[in-house]
């Protein structure tokens, strides 16, 4: 038998998983962004998702660790959405507010639609994938 380990939706749930943390980190800065709509000077906050997957995606497959004592990591990756780049917004110029706050409500309103449509998305094809294996693990039984 092989001992190498068998990935068995290639990389898929794990592409998934990060896409999701990531969603939900720009969710959250979405939110922070729309409650300090009214605060001078502020500069919103966005995180640039796909290129932050790219990014993730080109890294190698890590190489095989062997665990020697209790005490050591397991090896196994740890999905760090604080790596990802987070940009702070410069302010609009045609958005002509007074208190140089350059949170425009409706373009955040529209980015979180988007955000929490992606988000979605991405949790129904985890769905379908987890579906489908609970499907073969059943013996092909609906």
């Amino acid at each position: 038998m092989d001992d190498h380990a068998f990935n068995l939706f290639g990389g898929t749930i794990s592409t998934l998983s990060r896409s999701l943390d990531l969603r939900a980190r720009q969710h959250e800065l979405i939110l922070s962004n729309v409650a300090n709509a009214d605060t001078p000077n502020y500069a919103p906050f966005s995180i640039n998702v796909e290129k932050a997957l790219q990014e993730g995606s080109s890294v190698g497959t890590p190489s095989a660790l062997t665990r020697t004592d209790d005490n050591h990591l397991s090896g196994e990756p740890v999905v760090d959405d604080q790596s990802a780049d987070i940009d702070s917004g410069e302010a609009d110029p045609l958005l002509l507010r007074g208190d140089r706050n350059g949170v425009d409500i409706d373009v955040e309103m529209t980015r979180l639609a988007r955000n929490s449509l992606l988000y979605k998305t991405a949790t129904q094809i985890v769905g379908s994938k987890l579906k489908g294996l609970k499907n073969v693990i059943k013996g092909g039984t609906n």
